[in-house]
């Protein structure tokens, strides 16, 4: 039962806010906007941005839909943002 609930929302929050939350950095600077609204811009990007990709993948290329492709698709579409705005800081 608590590993259920605690799946459910870790689940949650690395499918339907970290993209979005990493993407809102590289569109918008930190303290362009506030984190109110970068909360809630970060749902709605993770929304949009998530199965987007995933369908994009599966069309094109025909990677299966399936547990292990979208958590390393989302893992790519997070960790790629954080590598360019490592690089933009330097």
């Amino acid at each position: 039962m608590l590993f259920e609930l605690l799946r459910i929302v870790l689940g949650s929050i690395y499918v339907l806010f970290l993209p979005g939350f990493v993407w809102s950095y590289v569109f918008f600077k930190k303290g362009e906007i506030d984190e109110m609204e970068r909360i809630a811009l970060s749902f709605g990007l993770s929304i949009a941005l998530v199965p987007l990709v995933v369908f994009w993948l599966n069309w094109l290329f025909k990677v299966r839909i399936n547990l292990v492709n979208i958590v390393l698709i989302i893992a790519v579409i997070t960790f790629f943002p954080l590598i360019y705005l490592k690089i933009r800081k330097k």
